[in-house]
């Protein structure tokens, strides 16, 4: 009887909250959240101090750097609260390291090469055949990243490929309502003649920073989302408003 009353009592003793970090929606601990959302803002702080340092981008005042600031807290708020997150493993630490490492790295390559003028263009404006061909390779990179994560939902045993149904399901989601949002915003701007549609790279940034949320199994995908994460954050640095263009 006392064996018994153990082993009935144990899967409530196991759901107990944890103090260590875990994924569970409504037992992210503390830890967990307060350490992404605090290292997402020191990035951004690093990646100003790195353009300001090479003189990459404008001296920006306290209010800006502030509001910045608070710009990616809500981000990084809104990312690691969502359910089906899953940030944190028994490989957690050497993960979140190559997530870090991925937006530091970026932060040094795309600031440099965002000096050339090969670099210094958007969609909305006319490009040299040599331009295109940047715009080539780049979205031939996205769309790779995207088969990568679409062939991760064929079932699959090996860690490289295993993210939950719950995970795959989510992904399908969000990448046909991204779709259907691109798709919208083009036909509306479209029939504005005065409508510049340009998608800016913090929005590439952010789209693709959902989408790998739902896909978080290796190093490797760790690592892709600290480059998107610079995308967002890079752009925060150096952006300026222009009304009446979609995505700025």
């Amino acid at each position: 009887m006392l064996r018994l009353d153990i082993e009935e009592r144990q899967p409530l003793m196991e759901k107990k909250p944890h103090t260590w970090c875990n994924t569970n929606w409504y037992r992210v601990s503390w830890a967990g959240l307060l350490t992404y959302v605090f290292i997402t803002c020191l990035n951004y702080a690093i990646g100003y101090a790195i353009h300001r340092h090479f003189d990459w981008s404008e001296q920006h005042s306290g209010v800006r750097i502030f509001g910045d600031l608070v710009t990616v807290g809500w981000f990084a708020v809104g990312f690691v609260s969502l359910p089906w997150h899953r940030w944190e493993d028994h490989l957690g630490a050497f993960q979140f390291i190559m997530w870090w490492l991925g937006t530091i790295i970026t932060f040094f390559v795309y600031g440099y090469m965002g000096q050339f003028e090969l670099f210094q263009t958007s969609l909305a404006s006319e490009h040299t055949p040599s331009q295109r061909n940047v715009y080539v390779v780049v979205f031939s990179t996205i769309g790779a990243i995207i088969i990568y994560w679409l062939a991760k939902l064929c079932t699959c045993n090996k860690a490289m490929c295993n993210p939950t149904f719950d995970s795959k399901i989510t992904f399908l989601r969000m990448l046909l309502l991204i779709t259907v949002l691109f798709a919208l915003s083009y036909i509306v701007c479209s029939a504005e003649d005065s409508c510049t549609y340009h998608l800016h790279h913090w929005w590439f940034g952010f789209v693709l920073i959902l989408l790998s949320t739902t896909s978080l199994d290796n190093w490797f995908d760790y690592f892709l989302q600290g480059i998107f994460w610079t995308f967002l954050l890079e752009s925060l640095v150096k952006y300026e408003v222009t009304f009446g263009e979609f995505f700025i």
